[in-house]
């Protein structure tokens, strides 16, 4: 099992952080033992440990900005880890499984500092609606370079409020066509 721990005294799995010399912190998503990331709910409790230390950290001034990216070579990530949905199995539990990452989400979006998210590959579900909570995103324009949301093609819809986040992004006409269909956009 991996384990990373850096001066910042978290102990992760996941994910990687690390602060450059310009203040810049990289949160780096690697899901151990996984050749895609999906967001499962240790990674998504290591992520908010991250965004809480990035917090205080900018707070104290150690901290200028922060980038996402993905330590998979081919994707971003995927989305939620659909493995874990059979534990759901209540309104109840969807709704305790659902409220934290949204908090998590809004954190980001309302950071004082610049929050970046680096897209190479497959961005979807789960993955887009952090993207989206981010100030800015950067994508390749590799063929493997894909966002979207289809979660429609399991009966679901975004639930980490991709929904809103999407219609201010891309307009209404554009994030409604992307989240009812389920299709990809390409950024080639």
């Amino acid at each position: 099992m991996k384990m990373a721990m850096m001066e910042h005294g978290l102990t992760l799995n996941d994910w990687r952080l690390e602060i450059d010399i310009e203040g810049i912190a990289w949160a780096v998503f690697d899901r151990e033992g996984e050749t895609a990331n999906s967001l499962g709910r240790r990674p998504l409790e290591e992520f908010r440990q991250i965004i809480e230390w990035i917090g205080t950290a900018a707070t104290e001034k150690r901290v200028r900005g922060l980038g996402i990216v993905s330590g998979k070579p081919s994707s971003f990530i995927v989305g939620a880890d659909i493995r874990e949905f059979d534990a759901l199995d209540t309104e109840a539990k969807v709704v305790d499984g659902i409220t934290p990452v949204n908090g998590l989400l809004d954190h980001i979006e309302a950071m004082k500092i610049p929050v970046v998210c680096g897209i190479h590959g497959a961005c979807l579900g789960g993955g887009l609606e952090l993207a989206l909570s981010c100030h800015y995103r950067i994508a390749t324009r590799d063929d493997k370079t894909r966002l979207g949301f289809p979660e429609v093609k399991l009966g679901i819809f975004p639930g980490f409020n991709g929904t809103a986040r999407s219609i201010r992004q891309a307009g209404p006409v554009a994030a409604m066509q992307n989240m009812l269909t389920g299709s990809m956009i390409r950024i080639c």
